[in-house]
């Protein structure tokens, strides 16, 4: 169940400014968040019979309270912020202690995260697409310390936080990947992620 609410999490951006909300107003939202991915998870395991699509909305607000909650199951990342736009697209940031990262596993010398470190900004944009019970995220561009940063750079930062025993490789860019806990559709709007099961 952990495995699949951190997936969750990557399919909104593992990445991510600070929140300028109210910690009560921050803390419903986290709540809010926690019931729907619950319900989420609960539809994926007993569906009902005959089967109904369930449809779960989340604000940009939302998935932003959540994220920065969870900052603990992320390592290194600090401070995450996700902007939901149109089209799918998405602009994610966060302020990503590359040591952390860099040291969470054995690194050869031809990866690319061992030759960075320091806490610094990373900011990814692409489109996340869902149908078909299908995700793909289309790389657009990434920055890191405000400099653009190869794609490489990102695509080990994204397969870190997405691997599992299914997925032993992590989410690829631009690859098609298998949507976690039976979600057929995801579709983003400005400020808006929509999620059909």
């Amino acid at each position: 169940m952990m495995r699949s609410r951190l997936v969750l999490l990557a399919v909104f951006g593992a990445l991510a400014a600070p929140l300028a909300v109210a910690q009560d107003a921050s803390q419903e939202a986290i709540d809010r968040v926690g019931q729907k991915l619950q319900a989420i998870l609960s539809h994926s395991v007993y569906p009902p019979s005959p089967a109904t699509p369930l449809t779960t909305t989340f604000t940009e607000d939302e998935v932003n309270a959540y994220l920065g909650a969870q900052t603990e199951l992320l390592i290194g990342i600090r401070q995450p912020r996700v902007l939901l736009l149109d089209d799918g697209r998405l602009d994610v940031r966060a302020l990503v202690d590359l040591d952390a990262v860099r040291l969470a596993e054995e690194r050869g010398w031809l990866d690319p995260l061992s030759y960075v470190s320091g806490l610094l900004d990373v900011q990814a944009v692409g489109v996340l697409r869902g149908t078909r019970g299908m995700g793909i995220y289309t790389f657009e561009s990434a920055r890191v310390g405000g400099a653009p940063v190869p794609r490489a750079l990102l695509q080990e930062l994204l397969a870190m936080y997405t691997r599992s025993p299914e997925m032993p490789a992590g989410v690829r860019l631009d690859t098609p990947f298998e949507l976690p806990a039976g979600i057929r559709e995801v579709a983003l709007r400005r400020g808006l992620a929509t999620v059909i099961q």
